[in-house]
Parts: C-alpha cells; structure tokens; sequence
C-alpha cells in the first residue's frame, strides 16, 4: 500500500491512515469484548446504558475510514459485504438486539487487519480478564458460584456465572492461542493445554469442553508432527483434499445434524431419546423451542431461563444451549444461514490459503456449538472476524511453496 491522501488539509501516508484504522478498530474490540466477557462474571459492575453505544459509533468511523482513505474492495467482497449486512441490518431492526449490530460492526470493521493482531487482543484480553476473575472468586472479592446437582461431582464456576461458561472461555482462549503458535507450539505448551482440559473436567465437570481442549490438543500436535515430518523430508504438507473438505463444512454439517435431530426428536425414538440423555436434554429443549415458537425468517423474542448466575435450579428452566437451534429460533433462519456462510467461506479460504489449524479450530468450534450457545458471542469466538480480517502470515514465517514439494495424507 502506498501513496498519501489529503486529510483537512494535510498529507497523510495510506500507511499511517491503515495503521490508525487498524489500532482504533483493536482498541474499540478489546473494550467491547472486555465488556462482554464482565458480563458473563459475577462482578457487580453498573455499566452505563450507552457505553456499547459510543463504542459503535467508533466501529463506524473506523469502517467509514477504511472505506474512504484505505482498504481496495472487489467486486466479490463488496456483494458479500452488503449481503451480509443485509441480513444482519433486518434481524437487528427486527429484535432489536445490540448483539447482532456489535457483530457485523465488528466484522466489517475487520477488514485488511491482521487476524493474528485481532487474537493477539483477544487472548491478552479474556486470559488476563479470567484470571483476574478466578483470583478474585478465590479471594473471596465476587461470589464463587458452587454447583451442586445429583449425580455430578461439585462443580465451580471461578467467579463466572456459570461452570460451563467458565470452561468455555478457557476453551476458545486456548483455540485462539493454539492458533497464533500453530506448528511453532512447544510441547510443554501442549502438555499445559491438556492440563486445562484436565482443570476444567475435574473442577467444573465441563464435559464437553474437556473433550473439545483436548480434541484441540491433539490436532494441534497432530499438525506440528506432519509439519515437521514434511520440512525434514524437504516437502510441504498439504491436507487430504476430502478431509479438508470436510473440515470447512463442519459447522454446516454439525448445524444441519442438530436441526434435524431437534426436529425429529421424540422420546419414544430409541436413537433420539439416547442421544438426547447422552447431550443432557438439548435435543428436547430444542423440541420445545420449535413447538412453542416455531421458526421464523428475522428472529423473535424468546424468554429464556438458564441456571447461571444462581445456585437454585429454576422451576421455569428454558433455555436453547445448542448455537444453531439459538440462532435460528431466537434470530432466525436468515442470521443462521449468513453465519453458516460466514463459516464455510472462512474455511474454504483456510483451505486455499493451506491454514490447516484453522480449518481444524473451525471444526472444534462447530462441534462445541452443538452443545453450547457461543457460536454468535463476542467474549467467546473470535473466529468469525477472519471473514474479511488480514489472514497474511508474518514475513519470515511464510514457507516457500514453489521450492519444496507436496505431501498430502
């Protein structure tokens, strides 16, 4: 990039421009992913009504600027931009909920910023925000929330509203850590990702985030091993096209599987009654969503009653943990389809682009999804900012493809 612009009167570099677009877009992220992340604690904090509000007036300058004095769009991204927007625009005017515009701001605002500088934010910010919260739990400075349930070991939320909110963000901390080291991961940094899994299932008896971090690890040293068997053998690995394939179709695959699983549910179908039991009553929660609600194109409002923030199980417990029967019963059919876009173009890009860990964390995430509600959650998945962020890797960190060979599995 290169050249000036003039600005009130002044030469200003497009660099320079790009490089204040890009900390501007950075700071407003890590303050309103600060906010969202607080949110899920048992801090007592009285936020101003308008805070998020003055933060989306900064997410659009910095877009306007983007758009005015830096970035080059093509034809394709600008038709994908303005559908998504579209979509996003609709269910927000429809529900009403600051979620859905905090999203696309932020997904447009992405554009031509590193990824890396985005998750370098995010881990420094949710890492030093959980720890914080957990010593604080500890300490005794906000509620450390215990639960106890018949069947189950105790289980600790460290200062979270919830056990399961608590491992999750652990979690996507990890994925998005695991991606920034890629093929550079220690082993020591692997054995300590195991750990938290180990952490989170003996303390919060988080089961499905245990099977996803450790899931995690081992694709994470799975992809480190073929790396460094391809360079010593002088060659490139490249995935499996198929698998590949597959990879970047997961979140699909996985929304496509609880839809229907949901729909057709009955408890007098041996198969969805034991995979019902088997994912702790989604499926039938999911059932009744349909059955009182229904779906509908834009999103509806949908009273909700989960067991965070409070030790006593609801008598009126409704919620939809599952992230594809949430969006699409509480946002609709519309904002899950944009988002099942969203996903596959980043994966079919990771493939193109040969970011093998992506398509690997992107599978995780789709997985984890069929159990939790984060697909669409600012304090928890970091990854749907990779539609239009910068996905450039570092120089010097950049193989040289043309010189080295394939090896595919």
């Amino acid at each position: 990039m290169g050249g000036t612009t003039e600005i009130f009167g002044y030469r200003i570099s497009k660099e320079k421009i790009k490089s204040i677009a890009d900390f501007l877009y950075l700071t407003v992220f890590a303050l309103l992913l600060g906010y969202y992340f607080l949110v899920t604690t048992t801090f007592p904090i009285e936020w101003r009504e308008n805070f998020p509000a003055y933060l989306r007036v900064l997410l659009i300058v910095v877009i306007l600027i983007k758009l005015t004095y830096v970035e080059i769009y093509d034809l394709k991204e600008v038709l994908f931009a303005a559908l998504i927007s579209l979509c996003f625009l609709a269910v927000w005017i429809r529900t009403s909920d600051p979620l859905v515009l905090n999203t696309l701001l932020l997904i447009l605002g992405s554009k031509g910023t590193s990824f890396e500088k985005i998750l370098k934010v995010y881990v420094a910010v949710t890492a030093g925000l959980l720890a914080i919260t957990m010593a604080a739990a500890l300490l005794g400075f906000t509620e450390n929330l215990v639960y106890i349930q018949e069947g189950r070991s105790p289980r600790i939320a460290f200062g979270i509203c919830y056990p399961t909110d608590f491992s999750a963000h652990v979690l996507y901390s990890l994925l998005a850590y695991g991606y920034l080291r890629r093929e550079r991961i220690h082993y020591v940094e692997l054995a300590l990702m195991a750990g938290a899994g180990v952490f989170v299932y003996v303390f919060c008896d988080a089961r499905v985030n245990t099977v996803c971090i450790l899931v995690a690890t081992g694709t994470f040293l799975y992809n480190k091993i073929r790396h460094k068997r391809a360079e010593k053998q002088g060659k490139i690995y490249v995935m499996n096209r198929i698998w590949s394939w597959l990879l970047a179709m997961s979140t699909v695959i996985c929304a496509l599987f609880m839809t229907l699983m949901t729909v057709f549910y009955s408890s007098e179908n041996p198969l969805t009654a034991f995979l019902n039991r088997l994912i702790n009553f989604r499926l039938s929660y999911g059932k009744k969503g349909v059955d009182l609600f229904g779906f509908s194109l834009l999103g509806q409002y949908i009273p909700m009653i989960g067991n965070g923030g409070s030790v006593k199980e609801s008598e009126m417990y409704f919620f939809l943990d599952c992230s594809y029967m949430n969006l699409a019963l509480q946002f609709g059919i519309v904002l899950l389809g944009i988002i099942l876009i969203i996903c596959s173009v980043i994966g079919f890009s990771a493939i193109q682009k040969k970011n093998w860990v992506l398509l690997w964390i992107l599978a995780v995430v789709a997985v984890q999804c069929m159990i939790e509600h984060h697909m669409m959650d600012i304090s928890y998945n970091p990854f749907l900012w990779a539609v239009f962020a910068d996905m450039t890797v570092k120089a010097g960190k950049r193989l040289d493809w043309k010189k080295k060979r394939k090896q595919t599995v």
